[in-house]
């Protein structure tokens, strides 16, 4: 069989490249700008109406508890279908949320909270089928030697989404109400599915989807395939550890914190420290795929550490708004390098038939201790001057980043 698919394969495929670029870009922008329109909207709904911060923050605790628990099978479910399929379905799953808050806030006001905390549940897992199907279609959308140049463009376009999603989430909330905003959310992600679907891949991907479509194998055989997998692929294993023993003291959420108490940063300040990150991602993101082409990994993957983790121990140092702004920049700025090697191996290590388990395996491991860090770091925050949490972070990152240059895998990495 694997004989007669390698007869299949032309010896060069023509695809549309430009054409699926444009579009891949585009789907990945719209999807960020209605996720942080709805993520931000049901926060402050969710908090207006109830006044508990504890269910607040349960929203983003949802994530993580999915992405470790669901995303793992989530992935094997990605490799037994097509992952444009996958993609397209997603989103017209998550356009259909926005219609379901409506119906309830219209006529089942009473289980409006109950009813967005569901449809949270659902916006995550449909939103942890897109990255592994994107990741694991898009070496036949672009090529493989476009693979670095376009995960910076896709990361690119993600912060974007985000920055544009959060400017206009609340003025759109308060103008146009919660049904508006639902509408809004919902119209964008069946866009989102529709520009989906005219991506073009290439005959022989169709051909291979039909033909291992008719050997699957039982659930959970392929998921211990993938599990196997990736202990064999030494290289994805130790970043796999090196992420989950970084989000062991993760301190992201405490911005807003140190920023406030350390700083005497203004809401608007903080808006715009915010915004200096945002923009110095996007930016990166339209050149750092280029960059990451012409050196070998390991350079990325232990700069892309020890720079933004000292960059978190000196934002710990500091309290005056000038260094706050510089250093979210740098920590910006390198960790971008770090993020785009990682994509990009986990496509190019991988064969398309394990993309998305591997994918959202190392998502599920590397987030393992998430859940946990958030309310420990929070409530020694409480207790402790939170300096000195930025500084355990920024020397234990440093550690993390040390790692790579240690790794025998690692070093015979060659340029990507």
């Amino acid at each position: 069989m694997e004989n007669q698919l390698e007869r299949t394969k032309p010896k060069s495929l023509q695809i549309p490249v430009k054409r699926n670029m444009s579009l891949i870009v585009s789907t990945t922008t719209l999807g960020t700008i209605a996720d942080a329109i709805f993520t931000l909207c049901l926060s402050w709904f969710v908090l207006e109406r109830t006044g508990s911060a504890f269910i607040t923050s349960a929203i983003t605790a949802i994530t993580y508890i999915v992405n470790v628990f669901a995303g793992p099978l989530i992935g094997v479910f990605v490799d037994r279908t097509s992952p444009k399929n996958a993609m397209i379905r997603a989103y017209i799953a998550l356009g259909l949320i926005g219609f379901i808050l409506i119906f309830f806030y219209l006529f089942l006001h009473d289980y409006i909270i109950v009813a967005v905390m569901a449809m949270v549940i659902l916006n995550d897992i449909a939103q942890t089928f897109i990255s592994p199907s994107r990741r694991r279609m898009l070496p036949n959308l672009v090529g493989t030697d476009r693979i670095a140049e376009v995960s910076g463009y896709l990361s690119s376009a993600g912060k974007t989404g985000i920055l544009i999603g959060n400017a206009v989430g609340g003025i759109l909330l308060s103008l146009i109400g919660f049904i508006g905003i639902m509408f809004t959310h919902s119209f964008i992600f069946l866009l989102a599915a529709l520009l989906s679907s005219w991506l073009a891949l290439p005959k022989y991907e169709r051909i291979v989807h039909h033909e291992k479509s008719k050997q699957k194998k039982q659930f959970w055989r392929e998921f211990k395939d993938g599990a196997k997998l990736l202990l064999k692929l030494r290289v994805l294993l130790v970043i796999t550890l090196i992420n989950m023993g970084v989000n062991i003291v993760s301190v992201g959420h405490l911005n807003i914190y140190i920023f406030k108490t350390q700083y005497g940063a203004t809401a608007a300040q903080y808006g715009f420290i915010e915004a200096t990150g945002v923009a110095t991602s996007i930016i990166t993101g339209l050149f750092i795929g280029r960059i990451i082409k012409k050196i070998k990994p390991i350079f990325p993957l232990s700069l892309g550490l020890i720079i933004p983790s000292l960059s978190i121990a000196l934002i710990g140092f500091y309290d005056q708004l000038f260094f706050a702004y510089i250093l979210i920049a740098i920590q910006t700025f390198f960790l971008l390098f770090y993020t785009v090697t990682v994509h990009t191996l986990l496509i190019t290590l991988v064969k398309p038939e394990y993309r998305a388990r591997i994918d959202t395996l190392v998502a599920s491991i590397s987030s393992f201790a998430m859940p946990l860090t958030v309310f420990l770091t929070g409530y020694l925050a409480d207790i402790i001057p939170v300096r000195y949490i930025f500084y355990f972070t920024g020397i234990w990152g440093t550690l993390m980043g040390i790692i790579p240059l240690l790794s025998k895998e690692i070093h015979q990495l060659e340029i990507l």
